[in-house]
């Protein structure tokens, strides 16, 4: 009775090692688990906004960059587990501070923020708004 057990266990280990190998082969597979997931920052406010945010090809956050009027920026990463991606940014002398740019909560694979004079807005694509963050960690 042990011995077709051992049948029965080493037959189902290698039938699910040959459905994952073969999955894991596959792009999609691999995207539904580590999707990329993209962040687009628009400057909107009426004057020239400063930030820290974004990531250079080795993965480490670029330094701090200026953004005039109109200015965008676009990056992408891939999701691993629990990302916690913030932006720094400084509007004005009263409304500075960071933020998240992607975290799990957001929920989102085209992450799009907008810097107003009054903050940072993130679009909600669930309720199709833009929706007012809170800056924190401010100085």
């Amino acid at each position: 009775m042990l011995a077709g057990n051992h049948k029965f266990i080493g037959f189902t280990f290698l039938i699910t090692f040959q459905l994952l190998s073969s999955s894991i082969r596959s792009s999609a597979f691999l995207d539904s688990i580590f999707p990329t997931v993209t962040v687009t920052l628009i400057n909107e406010a009426g004057h020239s906004v400063y930030l820290k945010c974004g990531f250079d090809e080795s993965g480490e956050y670029k330094g701090l960059q200026k953004m005039e009027p109109g200015d965008s920026i676009t990056w992408s990463f891939v999701e691993l587990i629990f990302p916690l991606r913030w932006c720094y940014v400084h509007i004005d002398e009263e409304t500075y501070g960071a933020f998240w740019a992607f975290t799990v909560f957001l929920q989102c694979r085209d992450c799009q923020w907008i810097i107003r004079d009054d903050g940072a807005y993130h679009f909600n694509h669930y309720y199709d708004v833009w929706k007012k963050t809170r800056l924190f960690f401010q100085y």
